[in-house]
């Protein structure tokens, strides 16, 4: 990002929504209603932080917590409906997870590189030498797993990762004036309308989790 430049300062806000949505990647563009920081008489403000078009952005982080993410299944199944007899597996099983981003209206947008940094600059950095997190990467976790499964019945597994949650807000700062001010808080000072997840890692690289094995009749 450009270094922050001086001048007249005047403040302006967005207003902010009263809830957060997790919303898909997909590209924004300056000058349509396709970002969550666009606004008929206010700049996009994320398109801006996302491409290099503002002087500066900030992220300041207000509330973060750790907690252990929403189950989800990992590969096939494993079948044994028509067997007479147990059905032994040995698998690997593998899991890719990357953060999340929310922001405060509904439309997406790709959080580029760059714009990841300056949110990850903003979020608490892990103090333990068990666990830790960095916005915008992929990690992994993987592992062999062995089990049977009883004639009639199919069987597979869940993983739930660790997430590190950081909810905060954007403070953008424009050289020259935007729709009247130099300086923008998104989606208002102080509040919560960013939301970052990012799976929390093990000192190896791999995610934090749990396994989960479940069966059912066919």
């Amino acid at each position: 990002m450009k270094a922050l430049k001086t001048g007249r300062r005047r403040l302006a806000l967005l207003t902010p929504a009263l809830a957060l949505f997790l919303i898909p990647f997909s590209t924004g563009t300056a000058g349509a209603n396709t970002s969550p920081g666009w606004g008929d008489d206010k700049p996009d403000v994320i398109w801006d932080c996302n491409n290099g078009e503002a002087d500066s952005c900030q992220y300041h982080e207000v509330n973060a917590w750790t907690e252990l993410g929403k189950r989800r299944e990992v590969g096939n199944p494993v079948y044994n409906c028509a067997g007479s007899a147990d059905l032994g597996y040995d698998r690997i099983f593998r899991i890719d997870r990357t953060t999340e981003y929310s922001f405060s209206q509904t439309t997406g947008v790709e959080v580029k590189a760059g714009f990841s940094d300056v949110l990850e600059g903003g979020m608490s950095a892990s103090v333990s030498q068990e666990e830790a997190w960095k916005a915008g990467t992929t990690v992994s976790a993987s592992t062999t797993l062995r089990g049977t499964i009883k004639p009639g019945e199919a069987g597979g597994y869940w993983f739930a990762p660790y997430e590190r949650n950081s909810q905060g807000w954007l403070e953008v700062h424009y050289g020259k004036r935007k729709h009247g001010h130099y300086h923008w808080y998104y989606p208002g000072q102080g509040s919560t309308g960013v939301h970052i997840k990012t799976p929390v890692t093990l000192p190896d690289g791999t995610i934090k989790g749990k396994w989960y094995w479940a069966t059912w009749k066919c």
